[in-house]
């Protein structure tokens, strides 16, 4: 099988030859131009020979004036208006196309942040009480910004084999930027729906960002691969082991930092055998940009070490 076919076979929970296998970092290409975003993610997918790329996404939104940072909620309006120029969508669209262009054998798996944390990303966390303070303005912006998300999807369809997803907000640490149930359900979830309601057509990862997660709170969103940070918070990998959504882990992007490569595959190794090996292979979440060569070539050897 092509990388590609063990990633779309693994995420139906169809039989594959071994578990498809991939890692992503960020590069720090906020400001690259396509062409070179475009090359790191090739050659990190081709040093290590994953099965799938997750392209990353470090550009930002675009807002009216250039905004930084909002002081009123009022200044909320002006993240990812339909009127502006979004330059950095077409970096995006242009990186996602000549990494498919490039590695036609391999899955390519866009990264979208949620519209919540899409505004977060563009404005800081000091958006968060803002947004708490005028829900109506909350319902607004986020709003908005989905409806951007779901033109972006519209324009990347043919260059992508899958979603990855990235939910803030269901946690209760300082990854859920302190919101509550309520406003979650409230002004958040509705409009994760949404986009990922658009994304029918493609693989959806949903990725549920946090250490200690409510995972009550996101359980209706429509996917079909679970990727959070199992080493770390609920639910368990043998919960997922021969129903509902594929779990997407492996290894543990926190201690991994300065783990030798014996730990890393023991980790992966055991995620697997409590996954019943239905596991698409990863880091629970971004691992560090100075993680050991070695850690993530032994992730890649335990994805395709037959289980004893």
């Amino acid at each position: 099988m092509t990388g590609r076919e063990r990633f779309r076979a693994a995420a139906a929970r169809q039989e594959v030859d071994q578990r498809p296998v991939g890692c992503w970092i960020h590069f720090g290409s906020a400001l690259w131009p396509a062409e070179i975003s475009a090359a790191a993610h090739l050659r990190f997918a081709e040093e290590y020979g994953f099965d799938y790329i997750k392209v990353m996404n470090d550009y930002r939104f675009p807002t009216e004036g250039g905004l930084q940072e909002a002081r009123e909620p009022e200044e909320l309006r002006r993240v990812g208006g339909p009127g502006l120029e979004y330059d950095n969508r077409a970096r995006q669209v242009e990186v996602l196309r000549r990494v498919r262009e490039a590695a036609p054998e391999r899955a390519v798996l866009d990264t979208v942040f949620s519209p919540f944390q899409t505004v977060v990303r563009t404005l800081g966390r000091s958006a968060v009480p803002l947004l708490q303070a005028r829900p109506e303005i909350a319902h607004e912006v986020i709003g908005a910004v989905a409806d951007r998300l779901v033109e972006h999807l519209e324009v990347t369809a043919d260059h992508v084999d899958a979603l990855f997803f990235s939910v803030n907000g269901s946690s209760r640490d300082e990854h859920g930027f302190g919101l509550s149930p309520e406003e979650f359900r409230d002004w958040v979830a509705p409009y994760d729906r949404r986009v990922l309601e658009a994304a029918a057509d493609r693989v959806r990862v949903a990725h549920i960002h946090g250490y200690d997660l409510d995972a009550a709170l996101t359980q209706d969103y429509p996917f079909e691969v679970l990727s959070w940070s199992h080493n770390q918070t609920v639910p368990p990998v043998e919960d997922l082991a021969t129903t509902g959504p594929v779990p997407m882990g492996g290894l543990d992007e926190v201690a991994s930092l300065y783990w030798p490569p014996s730990a890393a595959r023991e980790n992966v190794l055991d995620t697997r055998r409590r996954s019943a090996d239905a596991l698409i292979v990863a880091p629970g979440c971004t691992v560090h940009s100075d993680t050991p060569p070695s850690v993530i070539a032994a992730l890649v050897a335990a994805a395709r070490e037959p289980l004893g």
